[in-house]
């Protein structure tokens, strides 16, 4: 049976982006498992405004909690659906009929009260009895959340990212090295070490303004396939990422992997099941000296070059597709 979306909301997958019975991950998770699934989604990407976000978050999980006693499986591609839908489970002391799994978790410790605060939700609502497994992207995380929090590391299932396959018409390389993201990544390292390289560097990010080095462009509104057409004239990619402890990167990892870029990035835990030095990226400390000379590997090493990008696609369309993904989560179920 197709996973379509249906009015039948004993299955349910709440995404932050718009889908529908066409969406890839939704059809391979419902034929895995034999059952039609219901899609509830709203916009609530990185490039929507937090304050609208927050409301996306907290609508979508009482739409939620009105329909909980007929769901019987929940699925929440964007982990606040079910944390929140968990907290006010929990609040009113509802009877335990859904099972739910929270996926692609990330927890940043916040300063002062409000850090706290938020912690302390975030640790009650775990502990509540009411989410069966919550998924993360790195093996590292499982246990690194674990002794944070204060929970249990069964609760922590890790499993690969998966994305849809890339397809760009056309794959060119136009000599810029290319950057992107908004999650704990560290521009100010990435600008600085470009300054005075000579290496011509794009980076894609509402949040970044102009610098004044004539060799760096900052791009606006460049996001989904505008983002992957730059991405695909590029000669290769960057990541440079602050806490090497929590996932972050890995979408924009996988699509330079699907397009056969070759990845520079710097030292960081949460990404060791995706990369290895010298054989799919070049991993580097996080300094301007190792930054530029990984740089000048690339342009010069030509041999180099190839075996990153063919490992690269070999490694995406063998560990990292959405059906790769599916499966892992079906098994999970």
């Amino acid at each position: 049976m197709s996973s379509i979306k249906s009015n039948n909301w004993s299955h349910v997958i709440a995404v932050d982006m718009p889908v529908d019975e066409r969406w890839t991950f939704a059809r391979h998770l419902g034929d895995l498992l034999n059952r039609q699934f219901h899609l509830v989604w709203a916009d609530g990407r990185a490039h929507v405004p937090r304050w609208r976000r927050i409301m996306i978050y907290v609508t979508i999980a009482i739409k939620l909690f009105f329909h909980r006693r007929h769901i019987n499986l929940l699925v929440c591609w964007q982990q606040f659906f079910g944390l929140i839908f968990a907290s006010i489970c929990q609040l009113f002391h509802v009877k335990k009929n859904t099972s739910l799994l929270v996926m692609a978790f990330i927890y940043r410790p916040k300063p002062g009260i409000i850090g706290r605060i938020y912690r302390w939700w975030i640790h009650r609502t775990l502990t509540s009895g009411y989410i069966d497994k919550v998924l993360v992207y790195s093996k590292h995380e499982t246990h690194y959340y674990a002794q944070l929090l204060d929970v249990e590391e069964q609760l922590f299932q890790f499993i690969p990212l998966g994305i849809d396959n890339v397809e760009i018409a056309y794959i060119t390389d136009e000599g810029f090295w290319f950057s992107t993201g908004k999650s704990n990544r560290d521009y100010a390292f990435l600008i600085n070490a470009f300054a005075n390289n000579g290496h011509r560097l794009l980076i894609a990010c509402d949040e970044l303004k102009q610098p004044s080095a004539e060799n760096i462009t900052v791009l606006h509104n460049c996001y989904d396939n505008k983002m992957l057409q730059v991405m695909s004239r590029a000669h290769g990619v960057i990541i440079a990422l602050n806490d090497d402890h929590i996932s972050s990167g890995q979408l924009v990892i996988l699509q330079a992997m699907a397009l056969g870029k070759p990845l520079i990035i710097t030292h960081s835990q949460a990404i060791a099941d995706y990369v290895q030095d010298g054989v799919n990226a070049l991993v580097i400390d996080k300094t301007s000296l190792a930054l530029t000379q990984a740089v000048e590997r690339l342009n010069n090493d030509i041999e180099l070059y190839n075996s990153i990008s063919a490992s690269s696609k070999k490694q995406f369309f063998s560990r990292h597709s959405v059906k790769a993904m599916a499966e892992a989560i079906a098994n999970i179920i």
